[in-house]
């Protein structure tokens, strides 16, 4: 094979242009029959990611492919020799890879320590330009020397355009707060525990959904995460439902902290509840239980004073 072009919605290898998504029977049929990899993973949050990499070692390309195994989601183009990253084919792309109608190394790429990406129409494409390879720093050499010896190329489907979290908004009087955090534990029983309040928040279908930026949850949710938390913040609760509460439990598993810090680890105060009006409490004239945990200051238990506190 003597040339790859990475277009705006195809691939080309040679002239033979591929639309995403990548049929694999159309690919392989091009390709060759690819030797398969397969492998887990264990994700930082505990998860475990069972991987899928078809390898043409003798073009010294690999396929990434969709858990149905009907599509390749993208590939990865070795382009030197070397040490490489562990599931790598053994051989070299000897051809021309280029980005458009350039060659990718001459390409205008934006660098994150040791590595370098761009978007091309569909494609997010990620590589490291040798040409800055002497500006890397000592403990990040070896793994830009290794990013630099292929080019990864991943196919970015558009978002699906949905309403699903879109806010709504009510034509009546709506429940006030002056802590966020309260109304966080309003939320739980309301939206999670009685159902009352509709869509029932997942932070990664979500993020699936959302079209402004990509939301990575598995590398973010370690930190609140912003877009959720504006989310919860324009959430509108009509008044009516209030007096559906009548228990409230602050605990460090709530369904609506791990939403906002999907792996939340109890250890800091962010969802500590420290002050409480007389205004939000007064309008949840039903409440009788509040479970306060490590999560209510003091100054927030004398507030809440008039219930039973466990």
């Amino acid at each position: 094979m003597d040339k790859i072009t990475i277009g705006k919605d195809y691939i080309a290898f040679d002239d033979t242009k591929l639309y995403p998504p990548f049929d694999k029977k159309t690919v392989d049929d091009l390709l060759g029959s690819p030797f398969i990899e397969e492998w887990d993973v264990e994700l930082d949050s505990g998860k475990i990611d069972h991987c899928i990499r078809s390898l043409w070692n003798n073009l010294g390309i690999a396929g990434f492919s969709s858990e149905e195994l009907s599509e390749y989601t993208g590939f990865a183009v070795y382009v030197e020799d070397g040490k490489r990253y562990p599931h790598a084919p053994t051989g070299t792309f000897t051809g021309q890879l280029l980005i458009g109608k350039k060659d990718y190394r001459q390409c205008k790429m934006k660098r994150d320590y040791f590595t370098h990406e761009m978007k091309n129409g569909c494609f997010r494409i990620y590589t490291f330009l040798m040409s800055e390879i002497d500006q890397v720093e000592d403990g990040f050499r070896e793994a830009a020397e290794m990013a630099s010896r292929d080019v990864e190329v991943n196919y970015v489907p558009p978002k699906k355009k949905t309403s699903k979290y879109k806010q709504k908004s009510y034509n009546e009087p709506l429940c006030v707060f002056d802590s966020f955090n309260f109304k966080l534990i309003i939320v739980e029983q309301l939206m999670y525990k009685k159902k009352l309040i509709q869509p029932e928040f997942d932070i990664y279908e979500f993020a699936k959904e959302y079209s402004r930026r990509n939301i990575d949850v598995d590398e973010e949710g370690y930190e609140p995460i912003k877009e959720a938390v504006k989310w919860f913040k324009d959430l509108q609760i009509p008044l009516s439902l209030a007096d559906e509460v009548t228990e409230l439990v602050w605990d460090g598993g709530l369904h609506v902290f791990h939403q906002i810090i999907p792996f939340w680890d109890g250890e800091d105060d962010y969802f500590d509840i420290k002050k409480l009006s007389k205004q939000e409490l007064s309008q949840f004239k039903n409440l009788k239980n509040v479970t306060a945990g490590e999560g209510f200051s003091e100054e927030a238990i004398f507030a809440v004073g008039r219930v039973d506190m466990i």
